[in-house]
């Protein structure tokens, strides 16, 4: 239940990172994994001056406990530079928590650290 959870929770997550918040401000296909549990996601960031909105919908898996469509918006973002990093709630069952991402973008792509609730992973991501 626990690795449903973590996907939940993850595939709702987007990352950005970018030295232009125009560069940032486009669909993402996201990818990691956070404690066993592998993740798809596809954010799409707004970035507004050095803060970054948005939402992240999990993609579909061959998880059956993972549906895809769930969407995530995105509650606290920040740009500075190629670093980036935000913020969003999911659930599992009854229990609410927060999944942050933080990490830096390379022109079309990025990569850097995901923490869920004392778990850490890693993710990457592409400009689509």
């Amino acid at each position: 239940m626990k690795s449903a959870f973590f996907g939940l929770a993850l595939a709702a997550l987007g990352l950005v990172g970018s030295s232009s918040a125009a560069e940032t401000a486009q669909s993402w296909r996201v990818t990691g994994k956070v404690a066993s549990f592998a993740f798809t996601l596809n954010c799409d960031f707004r970035p507004d001056g050095p803060r970054l909105g948005g939402s992240c919908v999990d993609a579909s898996t061959n998880d059956p406990k993972v549906k895809g469509g769930r969407s995530h918006v995105i509650t606290r973002g920040r740009i500075e530079g190629d670093e980036i990093s935000w913020t969003y709630q999911s659930s599992f069952l009854l229990s609410k928590f927060d999944v942050t991402f933080n990490g830096a973008r390379q022109g079309r792509r990025m990569s850097g650290a995901i923490h869920v609730q004392g778990h850490d992973g890693a993710f990457t991501a592409t400009q689509q």
